[in-house]
């Protein structure tokens, strides 16, 4: 195996990870934001990624997190993380399903159970403020990669594409003395592997999304329904069966670190098929989480919605659920 090479490309896809931040002026202060709104007098079609504050508002985490989105000047074309964003240089799966990619590897191949996965996820806004209400309009874009980076040949098999619309509804009920229902969204999204043939996996939903929060917790709640459309019944007619019609996602946010499990399927067939990854993100610099995955369960990946696995991974993060 050719190890400069493997580490070559590891390091790239770090520096490119760090350049993103550095380029985009990710840095949490106010005097950042005064110097975004003086570039955004001079050049209306920048770009800007959103800065990263770790403080706790009147409204909760997810009240924070709008409110730092809202710092970005208006006539700035603003992309913003939106889920966690991160790249496992080790990421380990105890039973992958080999069978699955039997005579569908280049030179047959085996999967080997140690691989490189990462996960780019961003949101812009299509229009803000909606008829001068608090409502936005978003278009969201998340790929989750497997790349068997220790493989013979390295080759990448799977990667999951996930375009999306939603309409976020800023709400701020107070529901408990600490506690705000902070968004009622409502959105649509494709998710597909892209290969066709036998190993094409697809489906379309659409939701309802609340969002709860408190100085220290995340709680969202996303119901969906699954179209049944010619895709779905041609290549995965039962993948509601093991991804489930929703998801659960619950953190919590301490000195700088945020704990979140993300969960599916609890209910659906008696609780047989649960699945749940657990996260833990820590700060290692001014501009970089580490970043630990664990996820037991089914749905891994598109193509092994219907196979169980334990999997691990460690490496880095520019964001997190909150």
């Amino acid at each position: 195996m050719k190890w400069n090479s493997l580490i070559t490309k590891l390091i790239f896809i770090c520096i490119l990870l760090q350049a993103t931040v550095s380029s985009a002026q990710f840095i949490a202060s106010e005097s950042t934001v005064e110097k975004a709104k003086q570039k955004a007098k001079e050049n209306s079609n920048a770009i800007i990624f959103l800065p990263f504050k770790r403080q706790s508002r009147d409204h909760g985490l997810a009240d924070d997190r709008a409110q730092r989105e809202n710092e970005i000047p208006p006539n700035f074309f603003a992309v913003t993380f939106y889920k966690p964003t991160y790249v496992f240089p080790y990421y380990y799966t105890r039973s992958p399903y080999t069978s699955i990619y039997q005579s569908n590897t280049p030179n047959n191949e085996e999967i080997m159970r140690s691989e490189v996965k990462f996960q780019l996820s961003f949101k812009v806004p299509i229009w803000k403020n909606i008829f001068n209400y608090p409502s936005n309009l978003y278009l969201a874009y998340s790929q989750m990669s497997y790349w068997q980076a220790y493989n013979k040949t390295a080759f990448f098999r799977e990667t999951d594409y996930e375009p999306e619309m939603f309409l976020a509804n800023e709400v701020n009920w107070q529901i408990l003395k600490h506690w705000n229902i902070n968004f009622l969204n409502v959105g649509a999204v494709h998710q597909s592997n892209g290969k066709g043939g036998s190993l094409e996996r697809s489906w379309n939903r659409v939701y309802l999304e609340a969002v709860s929060s408190s100085d220290h917790w995340l709680f969202s709640v996303r119901p969906w329904l699954v179209f049944h459309d010619q895709s779905w019944a041609k290549y995965n007619p039962d993948i509601a069966s093991y991804l489930g019609y929703g998801e659960i996602v619950l953190a919590y946010k301490f000195n700088q670190q945020v704990i979140a499990l993300q969960t599916h399927n609890i209910f659906e067939r008696g609780g047989r098929r649960v699945t749940g990854e657990l996260t833990w993100s820590f700060p290692i610099s001014s501009y970089l989480n580490g970043y630990f995955q664990f996820f037991s369960g089914y749905g891994q990946s598109l193509i092994e919605y219907d196979h169980r696995t334990n999997s691990a991974g460690i490496g880095i993060a520019l964001s997190n659920w909150v």
